[in-house]
């Protein structure tokens, strides 16, 4: 009895860390960081116009689907602007597009930071980000 017990405790414990593991981001190559992609599919989804300057990126991943990007973006305008989610989209492997999740990002004349956006899960990885500059 004890037996069964401690095996069913470890098979839960066991599916517990696999479970885990698959929500683990790594860091995926950027091949097309740099290329001009001419994808059809989705072609209306665009970032709006700004100023945003998307200076470097890095994309990530986890075994469950899951996509981030690590973004330094700058505000290329002489005064203070807000950015959000409308000013960055991301190519999938199968050319769709799409927005990341909400988020708003307050930065002054030239000023230059960095931070994670989400894409939430995707079947596709990402290829590479565009923004409206």
């Amino acid at each position: 009895m004890k037996k069964a017990f401690i095996a069913a405790l470890l098979a839960t414990v066991s599916s517990a860390a696999i479970a885990d593991v698959d929500s683990v981001l790594h860091f995926t190559p950027t091949p097309f960081k740099d290329t001009v992609l001419n994808c059809e599919r989705d072609k209306h989804i665009t970032p709006k116009r700004s100023a945003l300057i998307l200076e470097n990126y890095a994309l990530m991943a986890a075994n469950n689907g899951e996509r981030v990007a690590l973004v330094t973006l700058r505000n290329g305008a002489s005064g203070q602007r807000i950015y959000n989610q409308e000013h960055i989209v991301a190519v999938l492997g199968d050319c769709s597009r799409v927005l990341p999740h909400a988020f708003e990002l307050r930065l002054d004349a030239r000023e230059q930071r960095s931070l994670q956006i989400y894409f939430g899960k995707q079947q596709q990885p990402v290829l590479q980000l565009l923004s409206g500059e």
